[in-house]
């Protein structure tokens, strides 16, 4: 792990973005029963015909973001989500269940479950992982002048608003470095316990989970004994995904390995606005 320099030093909590999703999925097959249709659990959401597991593994059929919250450049999608809860009549499939189609509806809809059967999202994923796993920093509600974000001809970029929103639990987490790397050493320290890695991604030797947000964007990446975890701001999309590739090839380099081709690819929250 590198010291903060430059944007790094002005503030020391980074932003999750998608990453977030691995708590909340966590949470949930942790608290919730996985095979229980979502509507039997929140019969305020009659539409949610698929069940619980649907919704961690992202293959409910519902679409990435409800009606109406395209991206739009410049514009902030999530602000109008602040301080209103889900709008049942939004939470309709438009894909087949059972095909994966990645879906931040889908986890905002997860959190709201958590919150109806135990009470709040957030504080079940404190009990459940972040506590166990020695982080105190994590939160959805950060201090700006807490925040690292990058800047813009001299100006803050501001990051996508989340606090308050449902949306949250698809992607509101920040925290210090060292916790988001405390998360990957808890996610990846149990390799019996599926339930750590459920809302990761697998392909092959490699495990992974990332997130994209408006001016930032995070990886924690596994395969080959050799864990990266890697944040960065202002670049192209995958650029974290990239860096921790080739931080693993060189480490594996050094042992004597050779990284296997399978890359992550699969996109975290959104494209960058």
């Amino acid at each position: 792990m590198r010291s903060a320099n430059g944007p790094y030093e002005a503030g020391p909590l980074v932003e999750w973005g998608s990453i977030t999703k691995g708590l909340v999925g966590t949470a949930a097959a942790m608290t919730l029963p996985l095979d229980r249709e979502v509507r039997q659990l929140a019969p305020r959401f009659p539409g949610a015909d698929f069940t619980v597991r649907d919704l961690v593994e992202h293959t409910s059929g519902l679409p990435r973001l409800q009606v109406g919250m395209g991206l739009v450049p410049l514009r902030d999608p999530y602000l109008p989500t602040v301080g209103a809860p889900l709008d049942p009549e939004k939470v309709v499939r438009i894909g087949d269940r059972g095909h994966f189609a990645y879906s931040n509806l889908g986890y905002a809809l997860l959190g709201a479950l958590l919150d109806e059967v135990d009470g709040d999202w957030f504080l079940t994923v404190r009990k459940h992982i972040l506590e166990p796993a020695g982080i105190a920093t994590a939160t959805t509600a950060p201090r700006e002048t807490a925040r690292v974000v990058p800047r813009r001809v001299g100006r803050p970029i501001r990051p996508w608003t989340m606090t308050g929103s449902p949306y949250a639990a698809a992607g509101g987490i920040w925290s210090t470095f060292e916790d988001l790397c405390r998360y990957a050493d808890w996610a990846l320290g149990v390799r019996d316990d599926p339930a750590r890695t459920v809302a990761w991604q697998r392909r092959e030797a490699t495990t992974w989970i990332n997130g994209q947000v408006r001016a930032a964007g995070a990886v924690i990446v596994s395969t080959g004994g050799v864990t990266a975890v890697v944040h960065a701001l202002k670049q192209r999309l995958f650029t974290p995904d990239r860096i921790a590739t080739a931080i693993i090839e060189r480490e594996l380099s050094v042992r004597g390995g050779r990284l296997r081709r399978d890359q992550p690819r699969q996109p975290g929250m959104t494209d960058p606005s």
